[in-house]
C-alpha cells in the first residue's frame, strides 16, 4: 500500500498526500464445545510451591485461526481479566503449533492437552507490582482464548486452595457456589467478516520550518495508522522512501539530506500486539523502516510517526522545493 506525499520548500516545506482506510475484523465462528478440565491438586496445595498438573479435552485447535488458549493460574479480576496477563502467576500458551519453549504446550488435534504449571505459590507479586494472596483471595486454574480475543467459549475456572488458607471459595462453573447464589452465563459473539492489513494517514500536508542555506528545516510527519485485522499475526513492516526535492527554477535538495526519528505506539483495543519504531537515520533516498511488528504479535491497531529534519545545502538557491515521500506497508 503506498501513500505519496508532496513537499514544498520556500525555506519552508509542504507535504501532501492521500490514502484510503479499509478496516475489518476476523475470527472463525464460535461454536459450542464440551470442555473438560482436570486440575491436580485442587485443594491442600503447598503454599511454598506446588506443581499443578492440568489436562483438558473438548477444545478446538483450529478455532480463532488456530490461536489456541492460555492456561493460567491466578485470580479472576474485573471484566477484562482475560486481557491482563500481568495478573497471573503463571501462563502457558496451548496451541496446535506449539514450540518446545517452556511457555508453550501442545493442543492436540483431538482437542486434548496435558501440561504442568510448576512451582505455584500461594503468595506472589504480579506483573503490575500488586501483592496477590491466594490464602485469602480465590485463585484458579483458568483456560481462555489466547491473545485477548473476546471469544468466551473456551473459558473454564477451577478453584485451587492451599494449606493454611481460608478456602475463600468463588466461582464454580457447572455447580452451586456454596457461599452464595452466583451463576455463570456464557456470552458468545461471532465476528463475521475477514479483515485486512491496511494503512491510513492523518492529514495530507506537512509544513517544515523556514531555513536558510546551510541550516535545518524541521517538522513532523503526519501520523500513519496501521490496522492488522487479518487474524493471522503474520507480521508487517512500514517503510518510507523519498525522492529528491526539486525547485521550479532548477535547483535540487537530495533526499539523502532528509533525516527522521520514528516513533510508534499500540492503540489499545485488547489485541495485545506489539510494535517497534524504526531507527533514527539521515538519508531517505533508500527505503527506511518507520515501524514494524513481528509475527506472532502483529494483530491490532498501531500508530507511527516521525520527527523530520532536512539539511539545506549551503549552496541552495531560494525557492519552493518539492519532493515525494512514499510509505509502503507490507
Amino acid at each position: 500500500m503506498k501513500f505519496a506525499f508532496r513537499r514544498v520548500l520556500r525555506g519552508t516545506a509542504v507535504m501532501t498526500g492521500a490514502g484510503l482506510l479499509g478496516l475489518g475484523l476476523t475470527a472463525a465462528p464460535a461454536h459450542a464445545d464440551s470442555l473438560s478440565v482436570t486440575v491436580t491438586p485442587t485443594a491442600e496445595a503447598d503454599p511454598d510451591g506446588q506443581d499443578i498438573r492440568v489436562t483438558g479435552s473438548g477444545f478446538d485447535p483450529g478455532k480463532n485461526n488456530g490461536f489456541g488458549i492460555y492456561v493460567a493460574f491466578g485470580p479472576k479480576n474485573g471484566d477484562d481479566w482475560y486481557t491482563n496477563a500481568n495478573a497471573f502467576q503463571a501462563t502457558k500458551w496451548v496451541h496446535k503449533n506449539a514450540s518446545t519453549s517452556p511457555g508453550q504446550a501442545k493442543l492436540n488435534a483431538d482437542g486434548t492437552f496435558d501440561l504442568t504449571l510448576t512451582g505455584i505459590k500461594a503468595q506472589y507479586t504480579d506483573g503490575d507490582g500488586n501483592q496477590v494472596d491466594c490464602l485469602t483471595t480465590q485463585c484458579y486454574v483458568l483456560t481462555f482464548t489466547a491473545h485477548g480475543l473476546p471469544d468466551r467459549s473456551q473459558d473454564t475456572l477451577t478453584p485451587v486452595t492451599f494449606v493454611g488458607g481460608e478456602n475463600p471459595g468463588g466461582e464454580n462453573p457447572g455447580g452451586e457456589n456454596p457461599g452464595g447464589s452466583s451463576k455463570d452465563q456464557l456470552i458468545t459473539t461471532n465476528v463475521t467478516r475477514v479483515g485486512a492489513l491496511s494503512l491510513s494517514v492523518a492529514g495530507t500536508n506537512v509544513t517544515l520550518s523556514d531555513a536558510e542555506p546551510g541550516g535545518n528545516s524541521t517538522g513532523t510527519l503526519n501520523t500513519a495508522t496501521v490496522t492488522d485485522a487479518r487474524g493471522t499475526d503474520a507480521g508487517w513492516s512500514l517503510v518510507g522512501q523519498m525522492s529528491d526535492l526539486a525547485a521550479a527554477e532548477g535547483g535540487a535538495i537530495p533526499a539523502a539530506n532528509m533525516a527522521w526519528t520514528p516513533n510508534a505506539a499500540v492503540v489499545n483495543d485488547g489485541s495485545n500486539g506489539t510494535v517497534v519504531p524504526g531507527p533514527s537515520v539521515r538519508g531517505l533516498d533508500a527505503a527506511r523502516t518507520l515501524a514494524s511488528s513481528e509475527a506472532g504479535a502483529s494483530g491490532g491497531i498501531f500508530q507511527a510517526g516521525a520527527g523530520l529534519d532536512l539539511l539545506i545545502p549551503a549552496g541552495a538557491a531560494p525557492g519552493a522545493y518539492v519532493g515525494t515521500l512514499t510509505l509502503t506497508l507490507s
